[in-house]
């Protein structure tokens, strides 16, 4: 489908227009003013726009099939529009069993996602970071129940066999632990990757929460994903211009409409999996610090 969008820029004060053409699930164009198009034309007067949510599901295929859907549309009502999921393994001969059973899972999703993989910091080895370089895994999430888990791993080694990929490789530590206790091993552990240069985010991640541009970067799904300009993937939700605390009245996932406030079903199945051809493409810090 072939439509554009007109959206106004008067909450910057001014009044110029900004034309977005989308065209086969992504916006081709952005231009400056109107585009005369014999094409149909969506204005956002009343609305405002913004980019899709990514957001992390690293739980996902510990969960049942019932409970994965329900979160899945409490985060797309919410405004995500593409998720990082995970599989969560004990030994590398797992994987492949486990990457199919989340895609499994996921098979009804009305919104994109990108897989990764799970698994205890004693787990990870040179052969595992190969078959993430092989099968294009852009992120290793290590499940730590303490720091000293992090300091046995020979991190020399892993760093060598990560390049060039550059897979992102970071630690979540029990929500159980004490709060400053935590900040203290994550600060150890932003030290140590900052020192070997392994790309790591510093910050825990929130099911709920966006993940910020910096992070997006480092994995590699941005500028496909998170953004609103020419080549991106048109991913965006549209919010009421006056009450900014409100959910979106709709989400757009690729140019199609997979939840409005008036539509019951979720679009189930338009979801697609997101390959990361190359993390780290914009040359973020391999520590992110927002």
């Amino acid at each position: 489908m072939r439509y554009i969008i007109e959206r106004p820029l008067q909450n910057l004060g001014t009044n110029t227009v900004l034309s977005y053409l989308v065209d086969s699930q992504q916006i081709s164009s952005v231009t400056q003013g109107p585009l005369r198009m014999n094409v149909m034309k969506m204005s956002m007067d009343g609305l405002k726009m913004i980019p899709g949510h990514i957001t992390p599901f690293l739980s996902v295929n510990k969960l049942q099939v019932d409970e994965v859907r329900r979160r899945l549309n409490h985060k797309v009502q919410n405004g995500t529009t593409t998720i990082l999921a995970s599989a969560r393994i004990n030994y590398l001969h797992e994987a492949d069993h486990e990457l199919k059973k989340t895609r499994h899972l996921l098979i009804s999703s009305s919104i994109d996602y990108c897989i990764g993989l799970s698994l205890s910091p004693e787990k990870i080895t040179p052969n595992l970071i190969r078959y993430c370089k092989k099968k294009k895994i852009a992120f290793i999430e290590l499940i730590c129940q303490d720091y000293s888990q992090l300091t046995t791993v020979i991190w020399e080694r892993i760093r060598e066999v990560n390049f060039p990929y550059q897979a992102v490789i970071f630690p979540t530590f029990p929500e159980t632990i004490d709060e400053k206790k935590k900040k203290t091993w994550q600060k150890k552990w932003n030290e140590l990757a900052f020192k070997l240069q392994i790309p790591t985010f510093s910050k825990n991640l929130e099911e709920d929460e966006p993940l910020p541009l910096p992070f997006l970067k480092l994995v590699g799904i941005y500028p496909k994903k998170g953004g609103l300009f020419s080549g991106s993937d048109a991913d965006y939700c549209l919010l009421s211009a006056t009450d900014f605390n409100e959910k979106p009245k709709a989400v757009i996932v690729r140019g199609t409409i997979v939840y409005s406030e008036n539509q019951t079903d979720n679009y189930q199945g338009f979801g697609k999996e997101i390959t990361i051809v190359q993390p780290h493409r914009f040359g973020e810090s391999l520590v992110s610090r927002v």
